[in-house]
């Protein structure tokens, strides 16, 4: 019978199992009865035992055992790899692990063995997951001061994606433009820093240098150009493309979405299935909510046979944004039946019920689903109390609403923004209450955004209120001067009011300025088919039948 591997031997066996395995339990047994027998820890298995372990405290607890000489740098870089693989910006204790790995690399360079490529990566990963900019700062002093410099093309990547991430792009370029060799991975960081600080020109000079482009390098400057609107942009990249992935399909699918053409969208997600790509979750979300604008309740029943057809997991993100197509899409009762089939439920969930329900007219509905989501245990966010004031203006709950607006600040901490005010001004203004809604606007401890001054003026056109209106215009035209609705709004405040000297003087405003009107746009779905409507439009194919119709229903009115 052969003899029992010895006991670091099997320590390091079991540790590269990983972390969350019964093995990695079993390697922590082994180490404890190793140091209860004062026996060292070979440096091997250290490493093994670290890369396995679950916090940063365990893996520099199993560092500091292992005596300074046997310490070699696999094991300083597996310790430091653990604090960036632990680090993340939204945990409480982010600065303080960076801080760690940032004194760990410092003492390293002091007492330990030269830090390879592996190492720097490592450290700098960290402080650029969590932004922290001394350090982040400190660890790039510190190769500088080495003499290490760009070492690698990892090691120049990672120090790009750090200046990027805490918003010092010119110092990203700096680096970028030293370094003496480069790679695909190093030019996607560069294009990456430059969308995320907005400037695509900068973004498209690095990507026409780039002697290799891969799919990320086209899919991150096509995202760049889509978060600008720029989607002619999209459209031409993506057709010069010559290798696509589902993240290129997706941001072509989003720029159709974007420009509003539900029939693109849908022939571009065709021609994504035909080449053999399988739509994940982002490309399902795409096509919701595309659905959503467009209204369609037919459309939006095939996406969602679609969507079950798919392989896409039916998780709680999905099913948000199933609920809120149906909602969009005016029925109503579908929506709620998702929500209630929806579990676990989070916040979200909450949300686009809560709006949907405002939005429909159903106010005691949205506000008894407010107090099952407290009653949940589920924290009510901003856009909640959006939904909840919404839903009290719509059914001029004027109390109601006025008390759900003082329990964001006291009972549930939540920042009262603009567009909370807003709410509450449309709640005064839809039911009359004119000179209240002025006078809280007047004393609002942020500043009024259009949307403020916007709800006040439709109110004033609604209820006739000629003086409040033209001093709500007046502001809304200062801060969007360009906007041609705030000059109808006035002019149809002034028309209700009888002012017809002063509607003239806005509609000469309007020409001098050179300020178009928008032209009006609505639609219906008829027998599946989604008909489209502008004003002014003689195009549509039954013309004729439809104004003899609007004709004969005049006559029958007068």
């Amino acid at each position: 019978m052969p003899a029992p591997p010895p006991l670091p031997a099997l320590l390091t066996g079991l540790a590269r199992r990983g972390a969350t395995s019964p093995a990695a339990a079993a390697a922590r047994q082994l180490h404890a009865h190793l140091l209860i027998r004062g026996l060292p820890l070979p440096a091997r298995a250290a490493v093994a035992l670290v890369a396995s372990s679950s916090s940063p405290r365990h893996a520099r607890a199993v560092f500091d055992s292992v005596p300074a000489a046997s310490a070699n740098v696999y094991l300083w870089t597996a310790t430091i790899s653990a604090y960036a693989r632990h680090a993340s910006s939204s945990s409480s204790h982010a600065l303080e692990v960076a801080g760690e790995a940032v004194a760990l690399f410092a003492l390293m360079l002091w007492s330990g063995p030269r830090p390879n490529a592996f190492t720097v990566t490592s450290v700098i990963k960290c402080c650029s997951k969590v932004r922290a900019v001394h350090e982040g700062l400190q660890v790039h002093a510190f190769l500088a001061k080495a003499g290490l410099g760009c070492s690698s093309v990892h090691v120049g990547a990672a120090l790009l994606d750090l200046y990027g991430n805490i918003g010092l792009v010119g110092d990203a370029r700096r680096v970028f433009d030293e370094m003496p060799v480069k790679n695909v991975v190093v030019g996607n960081t560069m294009v990456a820093c430059n969308v995320r600080a907005g400037d695509m020109g900068a973004a498209r000079e690095v990507f026409d240098g780039m002697a290799e482009r891969d799919p990320i390098s086209w899919n991150t400057l096509m995202s760049g150009y889509l978060h600008l609107g720029d989607t002619a942009t999209v459209r031409e990249l993506f057709d010069e493309m010559t290798v696509r992935n589902v993240n290129s399909w997706n941001t072509m699918i989003a720029a159709c979405s974007e420009e509003g053409s539900l029939a693109d969208t849908v022939k571009v997600f065709n021609r994504m299935r035909a080449t053999g790509f399988e739509p994940d979750a982002a490309t399902m979300a795409v096509l919701m909510s595309a659905c959503a604008q467009l209204g369609s309740l037919t459309i939006a029943g095939q996406v969602h046979g679609l969507l079950q057809k798919s392989c896409v997991e039916m998780n709680c993100h999905v099913q948000n944004s199933l609920i809120d197509m149906y909602a969009k899409c005016g029925c109503i009762s579908q929506a709620q039946f998702l929500f209630t089939e929806t579990y676990p439920k989070d916040t979200v969930s909450y949300n686009v019920m809560i709006i949907a329900f405002a939005q429909h007219g159903h106010a005691r509905d949205a506000l008894d689903l407010f107090n099952a989501m407290v009653d949940s245990g589920l924290q009510p966010d901003a856009v909640t109390f959006l939904g909840v004031l919404s839903a009290c203006a719509h059914a001029g709950l004027v109390e109601y609403g006025k008390n759900y607006f003082e329990l964001m600040k006291t009972t549930y901490a939540v920042q009262q923004s603009p567009d909370h005010y807003a709410c509450v001004v449309d709640l005064y203004g839809r039911a009359g209450l004119i000179e209240e809604a002025h006078c809280f606007v007047k004393t609002m401890p942020v500043k009024p955004h259009a949307g403020v001054w916007g709800a006040l003026l439709n109110a004033c056109r609604k209820h006739c209120h000629v003086d409040v209106g033209e001093i709500a215009a007046k502001e809304l035209i200062r801060i969007e001067p360009k906007n041609p609705g705030n000059y109808v709004l006035l002019r149809n405040t002034l028309a209700r009011g009888q002012q017809w000297d002063a509607v003239e003087d806005v509609q000469l405003s309007m020409r001098r300025k050179v300020i178009d009107k928008t032209a009006g746009c609505s639609w219906v779905e008829v027998d599946s088919v989604v008909h489209e409507f502008l004003a002014g439009d003689f195009y549509h194919p039954k013309f004729d039948e439809i104004y003899t119709i609007l004709e004969h229903l005049y006559m029958e009115l007068t």
